[in-house]
């Protein structure tokens, strides 16, 4: 929220410098984002008073125009019409620089001279009024420059409100706080408004059908007003704070907003079937054109102000356009009105429509201060469009604030700051804030809550706003008693820790990417209809589409990862992520979540150097990295050929099986995949199941002596099917060998030459060694025969 400094000292004295306000008010809890120092966009123009007017004598339509600034009389020549003697007007003179950059220098229009320049609103940037020349008030004095007796210098705090302090939306909420801090008192505006007009139970009434949305409805109505542009302080004010001036009766509803933080709205009263109010919820298949023009379908669940027929505004969002304050508007109705929060958070969402009234009704507003704020907008209309005062106020007030009243044990106070605070110096800060508070009595503080303070509700919400104006850099530090417990051990959290050591060992980086997508990306990973991925939970209200879904998989946002990296150059990508995909459960409202891992690498796996160039990245480097995680959790990691996933390669893609358990898959991504993410690289991925590596468990490491004994070494190559991949002649050796096969490597594959079409060549060292003895030859024989005779009979291979 923007806060103008000059604008927050005319509800309190502030004596400190912007910095020094900044500063205190971070520490109260309300940062303070940035400091914006605002000044006039314009240079050189000062006062001058209009001493007399002309007719040009070539030129009907252009005035000669005697201008006196005090020190000296300019002759300037004009064509605005709107001008009489004795006006005060803005001078730009001889080497003036205006709001878009121009510079002025005296010069000859149509024979005459003109020194200088006589500035609309526009040529100065204070507004948007072009067509006449801006007129000062009188007792602006002559030759003053204007941006300083306009008061255009402004420093503007951007603060930084949490969801909880929706009584800070406002300039009368922070300067209440810088009361309570420096210990200053806090001056609230003039509320007080002239009632002329008929009784308002004569012109209108207002009805509230849903009490749980709008616990309170308040209405003025002022007749008679004239709709203009609004006087130049007010317009100023609201621009430096980011609202856009539209007329007199609207810019007085956002000045309030701003001043209060009460959101009101105003009705073209004439334009209200019945001319009366219903807050109710909204029909089936009802529309309302809002005031940005956009058609927006309502739904049963949704507040709306209506007239007698039909909608008129989405409560607390936005107003319909039908009933907006226009230029012929002559009589207006004023809402000023309470809320359900969670109504119209849900509303704003799915409209996809955020306003300021949104925002500030979303995080509460005070249900006593509508009334207030109803009075004040009609003291500035008044003020600034001029017409009369309805009596009395159209107020429906069917759900009453109760007043809260909480205990606050002094020592209980000082426990939980470590302070030793006196019950008068907790009770002066919570006065301060607002809070009623009673005499102690056996050291306790009876407070009762204010109604803009619906954040507090508890003993320790009231320990934290003493806290907070106490300060905590006044708090002393002390060590927290206790003694150290051991935290129960989390063996998922283990695995975890593992698996991210063995990854970033191996020269991957972490990725973390939302649980959520879109639904097009199934197409773009060619996921068929009938394929389980497909089965996505949705969202109920997307921030976008582009979060419509829960994930299923976790190759989308790596390849979006990789594709930005590419984008920013970077081509050299190593990636992994610890997740979670979502599924529908049947009978379930919450989805099924699996804990998955999944990596993604693309382009060189190790860089060049002066030896020799770099390796690119293949299917056997990831093979290679879940091989590691196998070796580091003990478990044998088996790769196996198989139907893997449709966004992989189908014939570079491979199934991973661990204790027999089909765990994930790994294997490039398909080219057409690849594609559609507009990736220049084809990248490897793999994706495996935590859950099922949790079952499988970790287990318990075996130590293994230094061996006694030697080794005996035979090397074997063989001639099998190409459709017999090589583990499967790996296992068939490591079954019949069994604990005498130390250890068994695959040195040679060999196609061609003297091997058949349809068959490969490949070419094992076998180490055999026993733990209590030296094998004997004939024993090695004898084993290594029994391995060779399985591998003809099973597998059908030819020894070379």
């Amino acid at each position: 929220m923007k806060v103008g400094f000059k604008w927050l000292q005319e509800y309190v004295n502030i004596t400190l410098t912007p910095e020094g306000l900044a500063e205190r008010l971070t520490m109260a809890g309300l940062e303070v984002e940035s400091l914006e120092w605002v000044g006039a966009e314009f240079e050189g123009v000062v006062v001058g008073e209009v001493l007399s007017l002309s007719p040009h004598p070539k030129a009907p339509n252009l005035w000669l125009c005697q201008v006196g600034t005090g020190e000296e009389v300019l002759p300037i020549v004009c064509g605005a019409g709107n001008i009489r003697s004795g006006d005060r007007v803005p001078v730009a003179r001889p080497g003036a620089i205006l709001f878009d950059g121009r510079r002025i220098e005296a010069s000859r229009i149509k024979g005459e001279l003109s020194q200088g320049m006589l500035c609309s609103e526009a040529e100065l940037g204070l507004g948007e009024e072009a067509g006449g020349i801006m007129i000062l008030p009188r007792g602006l004095p002559l030759g003053a420059e204007l941006s300083q007796v306009l008061a255009l210098e402004e420093v503007a705090l951007e603060v930084s409100i949490t969801p909880n302090r929706g009584d800070c939306l406002s300039l009368v909420g922070i300067a209440r706080e810088v009361a309570a801090l420096t210990g200053t008192s806090l001056l609230p505006p003039s509320c007080h408004v002239l009632e002329t007009g008929p009784d308002i139970q004569e012109l209108t009434s207002v009805q509230i059908q849903d009490p749980e949305l709008c616990p309170r409805y308040s209405a003025r109505v002022i007749q008679g007003v004239r709709i203009g542009p609004s006087p130049s302080w007010l317009r100023r004010r609201l621009q430096a704070v980011g609202i856009r001036p539209i007329n007199n009766v609207v810019d007085a509803t956002n000045y309030v907003m701003v001043e209060l933080g009460q959101p009101l709205h105003a009705f073209d009263f004439d334009l209200l079937e019945g001319r009366r109010i219903i807050v109710r919820s909204a029909r089936v298949d009802e529309y309302l054109r809002t005031l940005d023009g956009v058609d927006r379908p309502l739904s049963c669940e949704m507040l709306v102000i209506a007239d007698a027929t039909s909608p008129v505004a989405v409560a607390g969002v936005m107003g319909g356009a039908a009933s907006e304050v226009r230029p012929d508007t002559r009589n207006v109705l004023l809402e000023s009105a309470c809320f359900n929060p969670l109504s119209i958070r849900r509303t704003s969402r799915a409209l996809g429509l955020s306003t300021e009234a949104s925002y500030r009704f979303e995080r509460g507003v005070d249900r006593e201060g509508t009334v207030r704020a109803l009075d004040r907008a009609a003291f500035l209309i008044l003020e600034t469009a001029g017409g009369v005062v309805a009596r009395g106020v159209a107020d429906e007030y069917v759900r009453r604030w109760v007043p809260l009243r909480l205990s606050l044990r002094v020592g209980r106070v000082n426990q939980i700051l470590g302070a030793t605070l006196e019950p008068e110096e907790m009770a002066r800060i919570l006065r301060g804030l607002g809070f009623s508070v009673a005499g102690c009595d056996g050291g306790v503080l009876e407070v009762t809550v204010p109604s803009f303070r619906s954040d507090v509700f508890r003993e320790v919400d009231l320990v934290e706003e003493v806290a907070r104006l106490y300060g905590f850099d006044r708090i002393p530090t002390t060590l927290p008693s206790g003694r150290p417990q051991a935290l129960e051990r989390k063996e998922y959290l283990e695995l975890e820790r593992l698996v991210r050591r063995v990854f970033t060992g191996a020269g991957f980086y972490e990725a973390i990417n939302f649980g959520f997508t879109k639904l097009q990306v199934f197409d773009n990973l060619k996921i068929n209809p009938d394929n389980p991925l497909r089965q996505a939970v949705r969202v109920q209200n997307p921030l976008s589409e582009e979060q419509a879904v829960m994930r299923t998989e976790l190759l989308s946002g790596l390849l979006r990862n990789l594709a930005e990296n590419e984008n920013q150059g970077v081509r050299e990508v190593k990636l992994f992520e610890l997740g979670r995909t979502y599924h529908p459960q049947e009978g379930s409202p919450l989805p099924r979540e699996r804990r998955r891992l999944a990596a993604i690498a693309a382009g060189m796996w190790s860089e060049p150097f002066w030896k020799g160039g770099g390796e690119g990245v293949d299917f056997y480097h990831l093979k290679g990295t879940l091989s590691a995680l196998g070796e580091a959790l003990g478990l044998e990691v088996r790769v196996l050929s198989g139907e893997t996933a449709p966004f992989l390669h189908p014939a570079r893609s491979a199934r991973v099986v661990v204790a027999g358990r089909e765990i994930g898959f790994v294997g490039q991504v398909h080219p057409e995949v690849a594609e559609e993410f507009e990736l220049y690289s084809h990248p490897y991925y793999l994706e495996v199941d935590m859950e099922v590596l949790a079952e499988l468990g970790r287990p318990a490491p075996k130590y293994i002596p230094l061996p006694k004994f030697p080794a005996v070494i035979r090397d074997v190559a063989l001639m099998v099917p190409e459709e017999i991949p090589a583990a499967s002649v790996h296992c068939l050796i490591q079954e019949v060998g069994g604990e005498m096969v130390e250890g068994l490597r695959l040195f040679d594959l060999f196609r061609g030459g003297k091997v058949p079409s349809g068959y490969k060549s490949l070419a094992f060292s076998i180490s055999y060694r026993a733990g209590d003895r030296t094998l004997t030859d004939e024993e090695v024989n004898a084993l290594h025969g029994r391995v060779l005779e399985e591998l003809r009979a099973r597998l059908g291979a030819v020894i070379r």
